[in-house]
């Protein structure tokens, strides 16, 4: 469910002092046009799924095939309003997603000065063959190239777009992915030591020769030895992705081979060794990356015990090491996708109530208030009761025209219902048979989403409406319906 607005209001840059305040322009030309081409879809308060993506569909083609360059321009400017509203909701999920918001170690406007650049005032083109972005000179139709820096990150998303090819991916998970692979926010995310990849990813690769003249022998060995054992199952398993643990079979082979070359050592000193090495390999990869390194070790070895342990100057920085990789990609899909569903969830189960409320003989002249009344109890703590009073009825009625209880109910299965349906979408083919051919997989995959779900955010939003006080609501869910209400034509 998306508003219509989002195709003609373009998220900026906060500025000054205001930086958490939301700020939008609107663009007339803009919204002119998307009148003059969908006069029956404007005015609707939410586009339906199939409705936006006619939408865009129709936006693209024109942005990228039309004769008409005023019109490419145009087309491209709604299309990047509404990308803009995509970035800004992908920006506010990265801290989650690394869990470092207790930390404080970043907000998500840090991140918005990389891909949020586009402030809408220029009209913009592509080239024929889609590489190059081009300003129109609106007076005497002329263009002229942006220089690479220059590049608006909403066009870039668009140029690598394409809704007529057939795939499953919907322009928002286009937007959401390419936002998260984004060189910059990864850039700045590397600084921190997160999304770097795991000490065994970093064995994976070749060393470079500024590190290859420091590896002494007996490390040149290990990394061989690891190298010859860990690519090969790696390659023969067709494993992607993050890269697990060795395992002590793997671990045991490799003794092997260095016994081979002489080199007596235990299992414990072993994973030391590639541990050390792999810290080495990161702090020349870092360097390349950002110009700098990480000043902290990763790890802090023990003379006492001869073991090593997780450096506690670093709480924020823990490879990923599970037993089951496919379990740690439900987890990683379900963070990823989880705010984004239950965004547009509420969205549409908002739409469906309005409808529902105007069919009601008794309730139809409040199909209107009920986003006000979800704004009032949600964001601003305001009661039933005191509700019913500023809508001058009683509270039994304000409690049927709202039914809180019954509305999260709804949202909560149809978040899970949706949240299963990308999930199987993302899965490759072997994975998806497998699951078809093994129903118990299935039952423990929607088994862990229902208790994802609950665990983020349903547990707390349950115990808001029961606990009956007058208390801000800080759970995910009333915090995404003040988000939503805000972003869609519903805002007071």
């Amino acid at each position: 469910m998306a508003s219509p607005t989002k195709y003609w209001q373009m998220q900026i840059l906060p500025i000054g002092k205001d930086v958490h305040l939301k700020h939008h322009r609107e663009i007339s030309k803009a919204k002119e046009f998307l009148k003059t081409q969908f006069p029956h879809l404007s005015n609707k308060p939410t586009l339906s799924t199939e409705e936006n993506k006619q939408v865009q569909t129709v936006l693209w083609n024109i942005f990228r095939l039309d004769d008409d360059i005023y019109q490419r321009a145009i087309a491209g400017l709604c299309l990047r309003c509404y990308v803009s509203h995509r970035i800004l909701i992908t920006c506010k999920t990265i801290p989650h997603i690394y869990n470092v918001s207790a930390e404080n170690l970043f907000k998500y406007t840090d991140l918005l000065p990389f891909v949020l650049n586009d402030d809408g005032k220029a009209l913009v083109i592509l080239d024929s063959e889609g590489k190059t972005q081009y300003i129109l000179n609106n007076h005497d139709g002329t263009t002229r190239p942006i220089a690479k820096g220059g590049k608006f990150f909403s066009v870039d998303i668009l140029r690598s777009f394409n809704p007529n090819l057939g795939s499953n991916e919907s322009l928002d998970n286009w937007i959401h992915r390419l936002t998260r692979q984004n060189e910059e926010i990864k850039s700045f995310l590397w600084e921190f030591g997160l999304a770097t990849p795991s000490d065994w990813g970093l064995l994976c690769k070749s060393v470079t020769r500024s590190l290859s003249g420091l590896l002494s022998t007996e490390d040149y060995e290990i990394v061989k030895a690891f190298k010859t054992v860990y690519q090969r199952d790696r390659l023969k398993k067709r494993q992607k992705g993050r890269c697990s643990e060795p395992t002590p079979s793997q671990l045991q082979e490799m003794l092997y081979l260095l016994q081979q070359k002489n080199l007596i050592i235990s299992q414990n000193t072993l994973i030391y060794h590639l541990k050390h090495i792999a810290e080495s390999l990161r702090q020349d990869w870092l360097y390349k990356k950002t110009g700098s390194t990480k000043t902290v070790p990763m790890e802090v070895y023990d003379n006492s015990t001869n073991d090593y342990f997780p450096n506690p100057e670093l709480p924020y920085h823990t490879d990923r090491e599970p037993e089951d990789v496919e379990f740690e990609r439900l987890q990683e899909i379900c963070k990823d996708l989880f705010e984004q569903v239950l965004y547009e969830t509420i969205g549409e189960v908002i739409h469906q109530r309005i409808e529902d409320l105007k069919k009601s003989k008794g309730y139809k002249n409040f199909a209107q208030r009920l986003p006000e009344g979800l704004r009032l109890y949600y964001q601003e703590s305001i009661s039933l009761s005191e509700i019913g009073k500023h809508w001058g009825i009683e509270w039994s009625k304000a409690r049927r025209i709202m039914q809180l209880e019954n509305f999260l109910e709804i949202v909560q299965y149809r978040t899970e219902e949706i949240f299963l349906e990308k999930l199987l979408q993302s899965l490759n083919q072997s994975q998806s048979t497998r699951i078809s051919q093994e129903p118990e997989s299935l039952k423990n995959i929607v088994a862990e989403i229902r208790d994802f779900a609950w665990n983020q955010t349903f547990k707390q939003a349950k115990a808001e409406l029961l606990s009956g006080k007058k208390q801000s609501k800080n759970s995910l869910f009333a915090k995404q319906i003040c988000v939503y209400l805000s972003d869609s034509s519903y805002a007071a």
